[in-house]
């Protein structure tokens, strides 16, 4: 029998359209930030003693280019649209009390907005407000990058990405213009008890650095690297095999995530380099600096690439640089903190932990390389940024999936025009929606050939992917809810599922067995077919019961105001 024509797919209508339509998110009605603030007292309008403009005057058209000066303008304009509150609210900082992670689960539950907390208890820089939950949405991340579509951002990111020609070098601005030096603590005045804003969450024994990409050069070619990775106090913290650390730890050193994905991370190759050489590696930490530069950091560009170049891409002007004080490294000029740094040649370490992880899971004890510190400048009347790694969602998952999201969409769309979306999960689950369905497909078991494709795309991370699914264009790849329908109502389990038991591993998948460096090396994989298997089982499918999405609209306007 030949297979019937296609049945016309529904637009998805999700509670997201819902939202979009009525102007607010579930649970949460959206406030200027300004109702309850006093002017003299707002850390966000710091911004305009930089810009020298209001608030009121940065309208953000809906796809601008975007280049954010630093983090103040961009949490500016998230106060223009009500998602950013000034929380007086007192929340407990210290370690084992855990009100942080709380608060970040509520906010994550309700699509909150970002937070300027300026009450901490137990905290030990009480003139240093903590900005918290600024990327905590796919739409506010997208925001980095001048549009509020999930979509759009990450193929603007990818475009970047893939012409290194737009790339834009950094420049060169005298200290004088430099925030991040507005004051300057030499090696011999350091504390990291004093200098250094501490908060903690979960049962973590640390405080961490969280909001810092960190600056190298390459011992051997002089190629320098900014990365984000994980950097670690030793004040204050619990040693996870008893004890304490030594005075020297505590005051004057920090220790970093430099060998965490083996084969190294690119970190972790500079510091391998110069042990062999017999050098100290020299370091800088930028803390809380332009959303685009921490997209470009977690992105992941080759080795020997400059994310300096990469972020003015993104930013579409250049990243304004300034010298160190005690190294000799560049770091950006409006980053809210400095901590300039030397790893001697003979490269101490210890083990730190427990550590909260980005699967949801604690890692008792993981041992890294120690550094010391030359000198810390900031900003006269700086700003903290927090975050933890959960079960997820957490503040800036969505920040590390826009680039995991574009590397496998850009590759699927290069050789098959029949991909129009990937969206990861906070819980690394890879959905690929298609445009066609049914009969309309290439050909019959296309989702099967699309899975293949997912699993042998270019980059770092669609190999790992553990679970995949593949959905036709009426099923909204963001509406989980949407996605598990689509299994149940066209997926047989035996017949539409495919199993790969040789693949490799997500590094952090504490379900994999360990490799030989205590990781994870090779895992198993799972891919599931939910398109319409016509013409592959049916001649025709049953038609969906769904609202036509304009009449959801009307419906919704007319209940503006009231729900």
């Amino acid at each position: 029998m030949a297979a019937a024509a296609p049945t016309p797919v529904a637009e998805p209508v999700t509670m997201a359209t819902l939202r979009s339509v009525m102007g607010r998110s579930p649970g949460i009605r959206w406030r200027p930030a300004h109702d309850t603030l006093e002017p003299h007292k707002c850390y966000v309008c710091a911004a305009d003693r930089i810009t020298g403009r209001s608030v009121a005057d940065r309208p953000i058209p809906e796809n601008r280019p975007m280049a954010y000066r630093d983090l103040r303008d961009f949490l500016a304009q998230l106060e223009q649209q009500g998602q950013l509150r000034r929380v007086s609210v007192p929340f407990n900082v210290e370690r084992g009390r855990n009100e942080l992670q709380a608060l970040m689960r509520h906010l994550a539950q309700t699509d909150g907005p970002a937070l300027v907390l300026d009450r901490l208890e137990g905290y030990n820089t009480p003139g240093v407000p903590l900005v918290f939950n600024p990327y905590g949405t796919r739409e506010r991340t997208a925001m980095i990058l001048g549009t509020r579509d999930p979509l759009e951002a990450k193929l603007r990111h990818v475009k970047v990405l893939q012409e290194p020609g737009s790339w834009i070098k950094p420049t060169l601005v005298d200290r004088a213009r430099a925030p991040c030096k507005e004051v300057v603590i030499p090696r011999d005045q350091v504390s990291v008890d004093r200098h250094i804003p501490h908060v903690f969450f979960g049962r973590e024994g640390s405080s961490y650095i969280t909001g810092g990409v960190v600056v190298t050069k390459d011992p051997e070619t002089g190629v320098r690297n900014v990365g984000a990775y994980r950097v670690t106090s030793f004040w204050n913290c619990e040693h996870p095999q008893g004890g304490s650390y030594s005075e020297e730890q505590m005051k004057k050193q920090l220790s970093i995530f430099a060998f965490w994905n083996p084969p190294m991370n690119h970190i972790g190759l500079h510091l391998a380099r110069a042990q062999k050489l017999g050098r100290p590696l020299e370091l800088a930490i930028a803390c809380q600096v332009d959303p685009a530069l921490h997209l470009a950091c977690a992105t992941g560009i080759p080795f020997g690439m400059d994310e300096y170049d990469y972020a003015g891409g993104l930013r579409g002007s250049p990243v304004e640089l300034v010298k160190c004080e005690s190294v000799d490294l560049e770091v950006p000029a409006t980053a809210e903190y400095i901590i300039e740094g030397v790893f001697r040649p003979d490269v101490p370490t210890d083990i730190i932990g427990w550590h909260s992880n980005s699967v949801g899971y604690y890692d008792k004890h993981q041992i890294f390389p120690i550094f010391d510190i030359t000198a810390i400048t900031h900003r006269r009347d700086p700003l903290w940024y927090g975050t933890i790694e959960m079960m997820p969602p957490f503040d800036h998952n969505y920040m590390a999936l826009l680039p995991v999201e574009g590397e496998l969409l850009a590759d699927l769309q290069r050789k098959l025009p029949e991909v129009k979306d990937v969206v990861v999960t906070p819980n690394m689950t890879y959905i690929v929606q298609l445009n066609v369905d049914g009969a309309a497909k290439p050909h019959p078991e296309f989702g099967k050939y699309v899975l293949h494709a997912a699993w042998g795309a270019a980059g770092r991370w669609p190999r790992t992917a553990k679970i995949l699914v593949v959905v036709g264009p009426d099923v909204d790849p963001y509406d989980l809810e949407a996605v598990e329908w689509a299994i149940q109502t066209r997926v047989q389990p035996y017949s539409d599922i495919i199993i790969n038991r040789s693949a490799q591993a997500m590094v952090l998948d504490p379900s994999a067995p360990k490799g030989p460096q205590g990781f994870p090396t090779t895992s198993e994989q799972m891919g599931i077919d939910a398109t319409i298997k016509v013409p592959e089982r049916f001649s025709e499918y049953a038609e969906v019961s769904q609202a036509d999405p304009a009449q959801v609209r009307s419906v919704a306007a007319k209940l503006a105001g009231i729900l």
